[in-house]
């Protein structure tokens, strides 16, 4: 029986013609790539995106949830707060450790607000944009303050805080994720 052979050749052309083929995958695209840590809608479903709050609890204005998360609000009026996962609540999710976040609404006073806007040099931000549904309601129009020497001072080593100060109003908007 003969063995054909390549001449040698026309072996090295077939690999370095793969070898090239291998490289062009590993080269730098001339259009950029998105680095947005979301999952793309083709990704696996099976984590779900971290922007989704499933409601567990509330509305509710007790203020001993509130407190115990952020005890900077003590004495204050508790206009709302929601809790939850976040997540999707589909059935057929991996089972595995949540993530929980708590949104509430406060009205602190104008003092008292702005007392806290000039200790944490907060500065003007954007209106927030990701309270739960059920206290958008409660979420003063206008103007917020805030900045991470103030999210620093409601956060814990339980709860990361993202605070919202109206100083028109003195409400406090405090979104909070377990850490």
């Amino acid at each position: 029986m003969r063995v054909h052979r390549f001449p040698r050749l026309t072996a090295v052309a077939a690999a370095g013609a793969a070898m090239s083929g291998v490289l062009a995958g590993c080269a730098p695209s001339s259009s950029p790539i998105d680095r947005d840590s979301s999952p793309s809608p083709s990704a696996s479903t099976s984590a779900p995106p971290p922007s989704t709050k499933i409601v567990t609890a509330g509305p509710q204005r007790d203020e001993g949830p509130v407190i115990r998360r952020f005890p900077l609000l003590q004495g204050s009026v508790i206009e709302g707060w929601t809790a939850g996962t976040l997540g999707d609540d589909s059935s057929d999710r991996v089972p595995g450790p949540s993530t929980y976040w708590f949104d509430t609404v406060v009205n602190v006073g104008a003092a008292r607000a702005a007392a806290w806007a000039g200790q944490y040099h907060a500065d003007p931000v954007a209106p927030p944009d990701s309270v739960a549904g059920a206290l958008r309601d409660v979420v003063p129009s206008g103007g917020f303050v805030g900045g991470p020497a103030l999210d620093r001072a409601f956060s814990s080593p339980q709860w990361q805080a993202t605070v919202y100060l109206s100083l028109t109003t003195g409400r406090v908007v405090v979104l909070g994720v377990d850490d």
